[in-house]
C-alpha cells in the first residue's frame, strides 16, 4: 500500500508538471487563414462522331482472295488460268481481226460499199497506199522530185501503219493466250498506240495538212452528219471502242499474288 501512494504522488507531480508547461490554447481571432486559390478552366463542349469504317476495307480474307506464289501453284490453279486466258485471248482475237481486216481488204483490192459506214478505208488504207508508192517508186526509178513528193504524202499511211503493227502484236498475244498462255496478258499498250495513231490523224484532218495530203474536214458537217461516208469516223470510232475493249480485257485478267487488300 505504502508503495503504490508513492507511485501515485509521483505521476502525479509529472502530470501537473505537463499541465503547467504546455502552451495556452490561441484564441481564434489570432489564426491565419491562407488566401483561397482560384484556377479558371474553360469549357469549351464538342461532340467526336465514330467514323464507320469504309465499306471497300475488308476486315477479314478467306481462302478465295488468295492467289498463289509462283512455288505454290497447282495444276488446278494453272488450269483455271490458262482457261481464263483462253477465254479472254479469244475476245481479242476476234476484236483484233476486226480492226485489221479492214486494212488487208483495202490491200488485196476489195472495197466493200454495202456496209452502212466506211469500213474499208481508201484514203487511210495504209497498207494499200505504201504497196502502190513502192509501186510508184520502182516505176520512176527510186529517186527524183516527184518520188520524194510521193512518199510524203504516205505519211499518213506510214503512221497509220506503227498502229497496224500493234494489232498484230496483238493478233500475235491473243494466239497465245488462247493456246498456251498461263501468266496474264496485256493489251492495252498496242491498243493505246494505235488509239494515238488515229488521234494524231485525225486532229492533222481537223486543221488541215495538205502537205502530207489530209485535207481540212468540218467537224460537224463531215465527221458528224456525214459519218456514213466519213473514214476518219470509222477509224476513230473503231480505235477507241478497240482501246476499251482491251483495256477491260486486261483489268479482268490482272494477276496478284498473295492476299488482296
Amino acid at each position: 500500500m505504502a508503495e503504490n501512494d508513492v507511485r501515485n504522488r509521483n505521476n502525479r507531480h509529472v502530470d501537473d508538471a505537463g499541465i503547467r508547461l504546455a502552451p495556452p490554447p490561441m484564441h481564434s481571432a489570432a489564426y491565419h487563414v491562407m488566401p483561397s486559390v482560384v484556377q479558371e478552366y474553360v469549357i469549351q463542349p464538342h461532340i467526336e462522331i465514330e467514323q464507320p469504317e469504309s465499306e471497300n476495307v475488308r476486315m477479314w480474307t478467306t481462302e478465295n482472295d488468295f492467289q498463289p506464289k509462283t512455288e505454290d501453284k497447282s495444276k488446278k490453279w494453272k488450269r483455271r488460268k490458262r482457261s481464263k486466258n483462253a477465254v479472254i485471248g479469244s475476245i481479242m482475237l476476234f476484236f483484233t481481226l476486226v480492226m485489221v481486216l479492214p486494212f488487208i481488204l483495202g490491200a488485196v483490192g476489195i472495197w466493200i460499199e454495202e456496209c452502212p459506214f466506211k469500213f474499208v478505208p481508201k484514203q487511210y488504207g495504209a497498207i494499200y497506199n505504201i504497196v502502190e508508192t513502192f509501186k510508184f517508186t520502182s516505176a520512176h526509178g527510186w529517186s527524183g522530185e516527184i518520188v520524194n513528193y510521193a512518199w510524203v504524202k504516205t505519211v499518213p499511211s506510214i503512221v497509220l501503219l506503227v498502229g497496224i503493227i500493234c494489232l498484230a502484236t496483238n493478233l500475235i498475244k491473243s494466239v497465245f493466250a488462247v493456246f498456251f498462255a498461263v501468266k496474264p496478258v496485256k493489251y492495252i499498250a498496242d491498243s493505246a498506240i494505235y488509239l494515238l495513231c488515229v488521234l494524231s490523224m485525225f486532229i492533222a484532218s481537223l486543221v488541215g495538212a495538205e502537205v502530207i495530203g489530209i485535207a481540212k474536214i468540218d467537224f460537224i458537217r463531215d465527221f458528224i452528219h456525214g459519218y456514213q461516208t466519213s473514214e476518219m469516223f470509222s477509224l476513230v470510232l473503231f480505235a477507241v471502242g478497240y482501246f476499251l475493249i482491251s483495256l477491260i480485257c486486261t483489268l479482268v485478267n490482272s494477276d496478284k499474288n498473295g492476299y488482296i487488300k
